[in-house]
């Protein structure tokens, strides 16, 4: 699903990659956003929405880093994670408190 600009410009598509083995991974596609200080790339129970703060208000998961703000990269999602409890994968700059980028989850894909 494509990201929506939140805080900055933020195109790319977000996928949920389940492999053979049972690991999932959350894929940034072709992603372009502004570098920042602590982006993080998180699931969240949140809806979507144009809102820059409301992501760290519910349930999250925090993937790690944001390993590139131009490109493809790939995260992986917990095996205790149930995708079903998340709506949304966010660029996350934790030291602001904003989203950079939200997307809306999809159903994993092989």
């Amino acid at each position: 699903r494509s990201f929506t600009s939140l805080e900055h410009t933020t195109t790319g598509t977000a996928v949920v990659l389940a492999l053979e083995d049972v690991t999932r991974y959350l894929r940034l596609q072709d992603l372009e956003t502004t570098n920042g200080p602590d982006l993080r790339v998180i699931l969240t129970d949140q809806p979507l929405s144009d809102d820059w703060h409301v992501w760290d208000d519910g349930e999250l998961v925090d993937l790690g880093p944001l390993k590139g703000n131009i490109g493809s990269s790939n995260y992986e999602i917990p095996i205790s994670v149930d995708l079903g409890d998340f709506e949304t994968a966010v660029i996350w700059c934790r030291r602001f408190s904003v989203g950079f980028g939200v997307a809306p989850l999809e159903s994993p894909s092989a």
